[in-house]
């Protein structure tokens, strides 16, 4: 997906945990790469009727000095996440 700020990528990764409504619990890792300025963010996200969808608060996003920087960043936050919500 393309907006005026740059290419959005967004990748949705789950968790195998459950809420208390039955949704599974997951995390989206979403970048945006304008080719100057990289940005990265973790969203919670909820599986509803087989789509994620955000969830929560809405996460402000980082900005970094490449996008190799960026994808490390968001993969260990959301694997910390992860971790935490499988430990429950």
């Amino acid at each position: 997906m393309t907006n005026k700020y740059g290419e959005i990528f967004m990748n949705f990764l789950g968790t195998n945990v459950l809420d208390k409504k039955g949704r599974e619990i997951g995390f989206a890792v979403v970048f945006r790469d304008n080719g100057e300025d990289f940005r990265a963010y973790v969203q919670n996200t909820r599986m509803v009727k087989g789509e994620w969808k955000e969830f929560g608060v809405q996460q402000r996003s980082l900005s970094f000095k490449s996008q190799a920087a960026a994808t490390a960043w968001a993969y260990a936050t959301a694997s910390v996440r992860r971790h935490k919500v499988r430990s429950i």
